[in-house]
């Protein structure tokens, strides 16, 4: 008996279309957590880039303190200078007074040798006058033998008590010169007390500035070495982020050639059962109401930013834009503008709700990219025909109105500016 092949081929035709259709639902599932991940990582890079700058404006405003504590320092220092100045100079002050009291220690010994020797003298003359009986000078006179020996002995007499008198005399000098030194050198003294007190207390004040100054410095030094600290970490922690980004792109950019190929099978897959399919039915079905070729437009609106350079409407400074938007009311369809498999469903940075298609026409990987909307009606790994409805027109994101931003890529989606083309090359609106 012979077996019809026909429904045999039909049969393996729909196995391997369903088999396709649950092979990447792993693979998606993986990609989809990338990106999730990618997002988290993009969002600690934007934090840590701030914190960055916010470090970087806490050392610009310490240096505002720092200044104010180099000048306490300048300021200390010139006290200390001074400081300095006047211990020298009651150095040399009290140096003066030290010598200057040892000059009068010396000018008082020896004025009271000079009196001791008048004092040992006057008390000589007045044992000599003892022993020899009271005598006094008019006998000395009466006792003449002559005028001439009258004369004699009155300049004799005159001259022992004129040298009596200047004795006396230079003795009361003497004398009064003693006291009068020695309070001198009392005072003196006192001052040179005064001087060291003074003294002291100027190196106690030096200590004192030099502790605080040195205190001042320390201070500095620690808040120069904790913000510049802080900040290498933050710059650290930075460039760890910009490695992790960097290794999430290159997994991104796998995974998302793994589902090519698991797109390219699917695509297979399902041309061959489409085949037989009609084969078997003996007609095709209807497609949907599409542009002809392998592209059509994503959605119904108005053309309101093209592909290009153009002013930002939110930061208001000159970017490149790297889509086309199409403007139109909250929910408007939004089909995918070719055959594909859904490479990222879900919110993404300034994009908002955005879904990703991976193309493969005619041997060539292309990107379609889906972003700001309001809702989202596939998921990662769905098998999407041109023209089928992947999602709803939206605002959500970095929008200021309810519109699709629409990109193509060549090759997968890395990033904005990688393989990004001009829409328009491809669709007509």
């Amino acid at each position: 008996m012979k077996i019809s092949k026909k429904p045999f081929q039909i049969f393996m035709a729909t196995t391997a279309l369903v088999l396709a259709l649950q092979v990447p639902v792993t693979y998606a599932a993986s990609l989809s957590d990338l990106k999730n991940e990618k997002s988290e990582v993009e969002e600690q890079k934007d934090h840590l880039s701030n914190e960055i700058k916010e470090k970087s404006a806490a050392i610009d405003s310490i240096k505002s303190k720092q200044e104010v504590l180099l000048n306490q320092i300048t300021q200390i220092t010139d006290k200390i200078t001074n400081t300095n100045n006047n211990i020298n100079h009651v150095t040399q002050e009290i140096a003066v007074a030290t010598q200057e009291i040892e000059t009068l220690k010396a000018d008082i010994i020896a004025l009271q040798a000079k009196i001791d020797q008048r004092n040992e003298l006057l008390a000589e003359r007045a044992r000599a006058l003892q022993a020899n009986g009271s005598v006094s000078f008019l006998d000395v006179l009466l006792g003449a033998n002559s005028f001439v020996d009258f004369i004699d002995r009155y300049s004799a007499v005159n001259t022992l008590m004129d040298a009596d008198r200047q004795i006396m005399k230079e003795q009361k000098q003497d004398q009064d010169k003693l006291e009068e030194q020695k309070l001198t050198l009392e005072k003196t003294k006192k001052e040179l007390e005064t001087k060291k007190a003074e003294l002291d207390s100027l190196k106690a004040s030096l200590n004192s500035q030099k502790k605080e100054k040195d205190n001042l410095i320390v201070q500095l030094e620690a808040q120069q070495k904790q913000i510049a600290s802080e900040k290498e970490v933050l710059e650290e922690q930075y460039e760890e982020a910009v490695e992790i980004s960097d290794e999430i792109n290159a997994q991104i950019a796998s995974e998302q050639k793994r589902l090519l190929e698991i797109a390219r099978q699917q695509e297979a897959a399902r041309k061959a059962a489409a085949a037989n399919n009609s084969k078997n039915n003996g007609g095709g079905t209807s497609a949907p109401a599409v542009s002809a070729g392998n592209w059509t437009k994503p959605a119904n609106g108005r053309y309101t930013s093209p592909y290009g350079a153009r002013i930002h409407p939110i930061s208001g400074q000159y970017k490149f834009h790297y889509g086309i938007d199409i403007a139109n009311s909250t929910g408007t369809p939004v089909v995918s503008a070719a055959d594909g498999v859904v490479s990222y469903a879900g919110s993404l940075s300034t994009f908002g709700n955005v879904v990703m298609v991976t193309h493969s026409i005619d041997g060539q990987i292309f990107t379609s990219v889906y972003a700001h909307l309001n809702s989202i009606h596939v998921g990662v790994g769905t098998q999407v025909s041109k023209g089928q409805q992947i999602a709803g027109m939206g605002n959500t994101g970095g929008s200021t109105g309810t519109h699709l931003h629409f990109e193509i890529h060549v090759g997968t989606w890395v990033k904005q500016s990688v393989g990004s083309v001009n829409p328009l090359n491809y669709i007509s609106l």
